[in-house]
């Protein structure tokens, strides 16, 4: 049974891995676009713990299929506080007009999950580019 487990476990490192990949291949040898902002605590400031990163992605989630696709990533690691500015890297002429696009933001530290946007922060890459805010707050405790 713990090779079953081995095996998902590879698998979900490959699915995370080569997107990530593919996207420092595309990005390395042509210019990009960025969009930028702040993720801010929904209440004011706080302090993160020691080791806390913040991870800002930008996805197509046009998909029928409910698969949203990564079109860009920043991951800010030993971030310190929030609010944290981020700069997200992307390419124009790989995105399809009339698609949807969102910003998914996650906070974590040592793998855990401590902050996430509401899962929909819908950006529209035509007007707004640049000082948008994203609020994260901490999970709902069940």
């Amino acid at each position: 049974m713990w090779k079953l487990a081995g095996l998902f476990s590879v698998s979900a490192l490959v699915v995370m891995t080569v997107p990530a990949l593919l996207l420092t291949v595309v990005f390395a040898d042509s210019d990009v676009d960025t969009i930028s902002g702040t993720v801010r605590y929904l209440d004011g400031d706080v302090d993160l713990p020691v080791g806390a990163c913040v991870e800002v992605v930008l996805v197509d989630v046009s998909g029928d299929d409910a698969v949203a696709i990564a079109k860009g990533r920043q991951v800010i690691e030993d971030a310190t506080t929030l609010p944290v500015d981020f700069s997200v890297a992307y390419h124009e002429d790989r995105l399809t007009p009339g698609h949807a696009y969102e910003l998914w933001v996650a906070v974590r530290h040592d793998g855990e999950l401590l902050y996430a946007d509401d899962g929909t922060y819908p950006v529209d890459l035509e007007r707004s580019v640049s000082g948008i805010d994203v609020a994260v707050a901490p999970l709902a405790t069940p």
